[in-house]
Formats: structure tokens, C-alpha cells, sequence
């Protein structure tokens, strides 16, 4: 076969994929568009019934879910006029007690850990595909829309769990935790276009599983699926542009919704993770890297220390660097580390990144932490660094321990 029929081969194949990305992009613009987010948000804090402990919790969560499906600092953004009310209620409430960093460190750490949440949930995760195809890493084939939910929710409810204690035992005094603040009602009222989106929503979700359940090998339509997908997507398109379906039958989005706040950031470093991989490639230094990462580590340390030395190492490096620049830095790294290891690539590279979305410690770690450390006036910044040095070490531990269990039984058999 010719390399360039070779190469259409590979993108008919992957279309599916590609094109659930962009799909998921348009979901986002929906989300912000109709502010179907908003109404989640004051809903979901509301169930908390003022419970000082547990509202922690419910932000988390929330942010957690939000930021499956977009940005986690727009997840911020969304969050922030919610946090501000909810910080001047309490301190009236209590007499002038302040629970911001508690607010705060909810924020971050939910939408944070939200972006591992989904395949569309963060950059990396796009770039982490990218990486899988240039390497042929054994088992990246075989990551879908739906069985990356099976190692990746679990996952997100214990990390969301182990930061709420954080947050609790750094954040919340003991004699406020079973104080309640008075709130609202939990009901939701949606107008027309938010229950329209929240269909197309559920419509979204359905196709992408159901076309996930069918590319499993003993179906044997694999190579059909591009079909599908693209009437689907076109389908979605005019649903979206044209004639929405539900309450409000009239287009939920304009050309210029799309082009919006285009993630220019992401699509850049994909490019650069590109421009890496070649270079390594076209100067033969894969083969001095192994020699070079054996100095570093040692070859008699067990697997799993590799594996948590990785997610440690991601997670501390993107509390100083953006998380797309770590990534680009580190699939390659981690593809030459499995070989000469003994590891899966395959569990190092989904390690790298998920740990480079969890950068709990400082303000400019992420744009979400930078936005709600400086929206939220009076979050300290000690306790910060300190609830997240915490969370940054416990959290690789748990994300390593995960993987190393999951990702053999998901993808390598």
C-alpha cells in the first residue's frame, strides 16, 4: 500500500474521533451560549441544604461535572458569581467568619479534576490521542468516547472525595463544618432554548456511546462507523444552526458563537507536540533517552514507583508550566521510559495526562486556579500551598495505583 493511501486509511478511521472533539467543542458553545450551566450550578448548591461541610462537596462535584465537557476556566467563570454570593451569605450568617479559601479550593480542585473526567474533558487528552497514533503505542487504538468513562469516573469520584477532605481539614474550622447557611429551594427552571440544548445534549451523549458499544471487534463494522459519524455530525450541525429540537425551534447557535474564544492554546500545542515528536525522531535521540532516563531512575525500582515518579513529576512541573507544555514534553519521554522499563506506554502516557490537569498548589498553575484566587478576595494563599502540596502528592499516588490496575484491563488484553 502506498503511504499516501496508508494515510487516508488512518484518518477514515479515526474520523469518528475526530470528529466527537469538535462535536464536544460545539457542546461547550451551547453550554455558555444558553447558560444551561448556570441553572446546574444554583441547583446543585442548593441541594446541599446550606450544610457548611457539605456545600464543599457540592462545588466540587459540580465543577467536576461541568468541566467534563468544557473548559475548566470557563467552568470557573460559571462558578464564580454563585461563590461570591455564597461567601457574602456566610459571613453574614456567621458572623463575620470567612470560608473563601474553602469556597476557593472547591473551585479549583473540582474543575480541575473534571478535566480527566472525559475524552473531550481537557487539551492533554486530545494531545494524548495525537501522541498514541505518532507512537502506535500498543492498546491506544482501543480508547472510546464510552470505555474511557470506566476507568475515568471512579477515578474522578475518589480524587473528588480525597480533595473535599482536604478542603475540610485545611479550609473548614471544626465548630463551622455542621453549621447550615440558609438557602433557596432546589428547583430548576429552564426557558426554552436551555431545555433545547439540554436535549441536543442528551442526544449527543446517546449517539457517541452507542457508536463507542459498536466498534468493539465482534461487531465487525469498524471500518463502517466513519459513516455514521459524519451524517450524525451533520445532523447535529443543523440541529444546533437551524431548527433545534425540542421547546425552541429556531437555531440555538450563530456562526460567531463558534468562533468565539477559539482554543487557540490547545491547537498550538498539538502542533508543538508534533514539531517534538519529529525532531526527536529526525535526530535519532530516541535512542540516547533511554540511556539518559536509566541515570535517573534506577533499573531495579518497581514498576508502579516509575509509574508514580512520572505522575508526581507532571503534576509539580504544572504547578510552574502550562499543562499543554508539560504534556508535549512528557508523551515522548514516557514512550521511550515504557520500553525501557518494561511498562505499558500506554498506562505512563494516559498517566501523564491526567496528572496534568491535577496542579493544586499555586495560582498560576493552571487559568482556573488563576481566576478564582484572584476573583475570591481573602483566599489565603499559605493554606493553599499547603492543601495542595497535599493533594498533589496523595493525588499522583491515586492516579498511578488507578491506572496501573484499570488501563491493563481496558485496553491491553
Amino acid at each position: 500500500m502506498e503511504p499516501a493511501d496508508i494515510l487516508d486509511a488512518y484518518y477514515w478511521n479515526r474520523l469518528p474521533l475526530i470528529l466527537m472533539f469538535i462535536n464536544g467543542y460545539f457542546i461547550y458553545r451551547l453550554f455558555v451560549v444558553t447558560q444551561l450551566t448556570d441553572v446546574f450550578v444554583s441547583w446543585s448548591l442548593r441541594r446541599s441544604r446550606g450544610r457548611i461541610g457539605r456545600i464543599s462537596l457540592y462545588i466540587i462535584a459540580t465543577a467536576a461535572v461541568i468541566s467534563f465537557f468544557i473548559p475548566n476556566a470557563v467552568t470557573i467563570l460559571i462558578l464564580l458569581p454563585s461563590l461570591k454570593l455564597l461567601d457574602r451569605d456566610i459571613r453574614i450568617q456567621t458572623d463575620g467568619k470567612r470560608l473563601t479559601t474553602a469556597l476557593t479550593l472547591s473551585a479549583i480542585y473540582g474543575a480541575n479534576i473534571g478535566g480527566m473526567g472525559s475524552l473531550i474533558g481537557s487539551p492533554a487528552n486530545l494531545m494524548l490521542i495525537a501522541a498514541l497514533d505518532l507512537f502506535k503505542v500498543p492498546g491506544g487504538d482501543q480508547i472510546t468516547f464510552l470505555n474511557w468513562f470506566l476507568w475515568s469516573l471512579p477515578l474522578v469520584l475518589l480524587f473528588s472525595l480525597l480533595a473535599w477532605r482536604v478542603v475540610i481539614l485545611f479550609g473548614i474550622p471544626k465548630e463551622l463544618r455542621s453549621l447550615r447557611v440558609a438557602m433557596g429551594e432546589a428547583r430548576i427552571f429552564l426557558n426554552s432554548k436551555q431545555r433545547s440544548a439540554a436535549w441536543l445534549f442528551v442526544i449527543f451523549i446517546l449517539f457517541w456511546v452507542i457508536l463507542s458499544l459498536l466498534e468493539r471487534p465482534s461487531f465487525g463494522v469498524e471500518e463502517y462507523l466513519p459513516i455514521p459519524a459524519i451524517l450524525f455530525f451533520l445532523l447535529f450541525l443543523y440541529m444546533s444552526f437551524v431548527s433545534a429540537p425540542g421547546p425552541a425551534p429556531r437555531p440555538l447557535l450563530r456562526p460567531k458563537d463558534v468562533f468565539t474564544d477559539l482554543p487557540a492554546r490547545g491547537l498550538l500545542f498539538i502542533g508543538l507536540l508534533v514539531v517534538i515528536v519529529w525532531g526527536i525522531q529526525k535526530l535519532g535521540l530516541q535512542q540516547y533517552i533511554p540511556a539518559l532516563l536509566s541515570g535517573l531512575i534506577h533499573p531495579s525500582v518497581p514498576p508502579i514507583m516509575v509509574v508514580i515518579s512520572v505522575s508526581a513529576a507532571v503534576t509539580f512541573l504544572t504547578e510552574i508550566l502550562s499543562n499543554t507544555v508539560v504534556s508535549a514534553a512528557f508523551f515522548p519521554l514516557v514512550e521511550f521510559i515504557g520500553e525501557s522499563y518494561g511498562l505499558a506506554p500506554l498506562i505512563l502516557m494516559i498517566a501523564v495526562s491526567a496528572a496534568s490537569t491535577c496542579a493544586f498548589m499555586t495560582p498560576v498553575a493552571t487559568p482556573c486556579n488563576a481566576l478564582a484566587f484572584g476573583e475570591m478576595k481573602g483566599t489565603s494563599l499559605k493554606r493553599m500551598v499547603l492543601a495542595g502540596f497535599l493533594l498533589n502528592l496523595t493525588g499522583a499516588l491515586l492516579i498511578s495505583l488507578w491506572l496501573e490496575f484499570m488501563i491493563p484491563l481496558l485496553y491491553l488484553r
